[in-house]
């Protein structure tokens, strides 16, 4: 004997279907499980490399597409995506050019983002493909410079950047001292004695450095019930 689904159901379970479908990274845990699955991925590899760190300013690459649910009204990906994004971009690299720390728990060292910076250039269209990628940027004494960018293709299908973003990174311990980011880097496994390791750092830090004094809104000095 054949079961026959009713209409009835099939005329709601369809239209359901196609929607949680259309908003599948929006649904109930989908965000936790996408970033266990992608630990998953990173911590397999680390071991494989016995811990051993990809090149301090290697780049690494996530393919994602802009769906429904990253869409806003004016019909392309909602600017707070961008920052759900970063979020596996930064475990990205922490666990593969910070593997050791992020994995050896006797370190007792943490990485935390401090804030994020975005820099708009082009929409990234419903159902668009692109692709993320980040990079160690700079760093001082206490921040660790992540710099992000999001690649789509243009009208000929070449690469166009469609966002750059910067993130900045504090490493610390359990007591609360924060970690400078070269004892971090170099408790890695990271050879910090090249020149123009510096050359690099110290060159980019000339930009990151204004970034830093974003920090200053902290202090403004008008507060938000001033008229003037």
């Amino acid at each position: 004997m054949t079961y026959k689904i009713p209409t009835s159901v099939l005329a709601l379970g369809i239209p359901l279907g196609v929607i949680a479908l259309a908003h599948l990274k929006s649904l109930p845990f989908a965000y936790t499980v996408r970033s266990w699955l992608l630990l998953r991925d990173l911590i397999k590899r680390a071991k494989q490399r016995n811990l051993e760190p990809d090149d301090l300013f290697s780049v690494v690459s996530q393919d994602h597409r802009c769906y429904l649910d990253d869409i806003d009204y004016n019909q392309h990906m909602n600017n707070s995506t961008y920052n759900k994004i970063l979020d596996f971009s930064r475990i990205h690299i922490l666990y593969t050019v910070f593997s050791r720390v992020m994995l050896e728990p006797h370190h007792h060292i943490f990485g935390h983002n401090g804030g994020v910076v975005t820099l708009f250039k082009k929409e990234i269209p419903p159902l668009s493909s692109y692709t993320v990628q980040s990079r160690i940027y700079t760093w001082n004494d206490k921040w660790l410079i992540l710099q992000h960018r999001f690649v789509i293709k243009d009208d000929h299908n070449q690469p166009s950047t469609a966002c750059h973003a910067f993130s900045k990174i504090v490493f610390k311990k359990l007591s609360g001292k924060t970690a400078p980011p070269k004892d971090v880097l170099e408790l890695c496994g990271h050879d910090l004695t090249d020149p123009e390791i510096e050359r690099r750092r110290s060159h980019n830090w000339e930009t990151a450095q204004h970034i830093l004094k974003l920090d200053t809104v902290l202090k403004d000095p008008y507060t938000w019930e001033s008229k003037l």
